[in-house]
C-alpha cells in the first residue's frame, strides 16, 4: 500500500479502515497518517483513496475499489463525527443493520465504528464520504450554524438511509469536479462544503425527515433473499428466470420479491434486467465486437426493433448512431 503522507493527526484514538479476507484482518489504511492520495493492491482487489478536503470541522474523501471476492469490512473512528456515506456507483450491505446502500440513497450515522459491511465481488465501488465534526462546528461564532449543529447532535444516532436528492447530487458533482487549483481550490471547496451542509441540514432537520432504521415491511431474511435475487440476475440477465422462477429460487413469494426489489433498488426487476442488457450492448459497441442485429441477439432481444427502441429510450441515441460514433 503506497500513498502520499502530508501531516500526522493528533486524535487520541487511531482511525482505521480494514477488511477480513481468509479469516484474517487486513488494514487497508489508517488516518494516523493523513494522505492526499493513496492506492492499494492486494490479492483480493485494488483501489484508491483521495482526500478532497480536510479542514478543522470536516473532511471529504473519495474512494474507489473493486474486490475479486465477497468482502467484509469495517472501520474505527477517533473523534465524534457525523458520517455520510454516498455511494455513487456499486452498492454495499450493512449486514447487522439490515441496510443496503446504493446510488439512490446515502447512509448517515453518528457512531465510533462501522462493522459487517459486505461488498459484492467484481463490482466497482465509488463512494464519497463526508465527515462533519459537530463538537468543533458548534464552537464557531456563527449563531445559525451553531444552532443547526446542536440540532444535528440531537438526532437519533442509529444508522439510517435517506434518498439522495438532486440538490445533494449537484453539489457533490461540483465538489468532485473543482475547476480551480491551489488557494482558489481551497476557498471553492470550503464554500461547497458549507453549501452541502446547508442542503443536508435543510433536508434532514428543517423538513423533519424521519430516519428509518431499515425497511419496515421487510425482515432481515427478506432483504438477504432479495439481494440474492439481484445477484442471480447479475449472472443471468441475458436469459433471466421468470419472476415466479426467481421467487422460487430465493424462497420468497412473488409479491414480496416485486415490491421489495423496487424498495431496495429503486426499480422493478424488469427495469433492472433491461438496464443490465443495454449497458452490456453499449459495452459491446465500444469494443466493436458486433453489429446492431448481432448485439441485439447477444443480449437477449429476439427483435432488433424492440432493442433499438429500448436503447434510444435509455441513452438518447439509436444503436446504429452509437456504433457509428465509436467507429469514427
Amino acid at each position: 500500500m503506497n500513498g502520499l503522507q502530508t501531516e500526522r493527526q493528533t486524535d487520541n484514538k487511531p482511525e482505521e479502515h480494514w477488511l477480513f479476507y481468509n479469516n484474517r484482518r487486513h488494514l487497508m489504511y489508517s488516518a494516523q497518517d493523513s494522505m492526499n492520495s493513496l492506492s492499494f493492491t492486494h490479492d483480493f482487489g485494488s483501489g484508491k483513496v483521495k482526500q478532497l478536503l480536510t479542514c478543522p470541522c470536516a473532511r471529504i474523501r473519495e474512494t474507489e475499489f473493486t474486490f475479486r471476492d465477497t468482502m467484509c469490512g469495517g472501520m474505527n473512528f477517533g473523534m465524534p463525527r457525523r458520517v455520510l456515506y454516498i455511494c455513487l456507483a456499486g452498492e454495499f450491505v450493512l449486514e447487522d443493520k439490515n441496510l443496503i446502500v446504493n446510488p439512490a440513497q446515502f447512509l448517515a450515522f453518528s457512531a465510533t465504528d462501522l462493522k459487517r459491511v459486505i461488498f459484492p465481488p467484481n463490482v466497482r465501488q465509488w463512494i464519497v464520504t463526508v465527515e462533519i465534526y459537530p463538537d468543533k462546528l458548534k464552537a464557531c461564532d456563527d449563531d445559525g450554524l451553531s444552532t443547526a449543529m446542536r440540532r444535528l447532535l440531537a438526532l437519533n444516532t442509529t444508522f439510517s438511509t435517506h434518498k439522495l436528492s438532486l440538490a445533494m447530487k449537484t453539489v457533490l458533482h461540483q465538489l468532485l469536479n473543482c475547476p480551480y487549483n491551489d488557494l482558489v481550490r481551497t476557498i471553492y471547496m470550503e464554500g461547497k462544503l458549507l453549501e452541502f451542509m446547508a442542503v443536508y441540514l435543510n433536508e434532514i432537520i428543517c423538513q423533519q425527515e424521519t430516519m428509518p432504521g431499515g425497511y419496515p415491511h421487510l425482515s432481515r431474511q427478506d432483504v438477504k433473499c432479495i439481494y440474492q435475487a439481484k445477484q442471480i440476475l447479475d449472472q443471468s440477465f441475458v436469459s433471466p428466470p421468470t419472476l415466479a422462477g426467481l421467487a422460487k429460487l430465493i424462497c420468497l413469494n412473488e409479491f414480496k420479491l416485486k415490491n421489495g426489489f423496487k424498495q431496495l433498488f429503486s426499480q422493478t426487476v424488469h427495469a433492472y434486467v433491461v438496464t443490465k442488457r443495454l449497458e452490456l450492448a453499449k459495452q459491446l459497441f465500444e469494443e466493436k465486437q458486433f453489429n446492431v442485429s448481432e448485439t441485439a441477439s447477444h443480449i437477449g432481444y429476439a427483435n432488433a426493433s424492440y432493442f433499438a427502441l429500448a436503447f434510444r429510450k435509455k441513452f438518447g441515441i439509436t444503436p446504429s448512431e452509437y456504433l457509428l460514433s465509436q467507429r469514427g
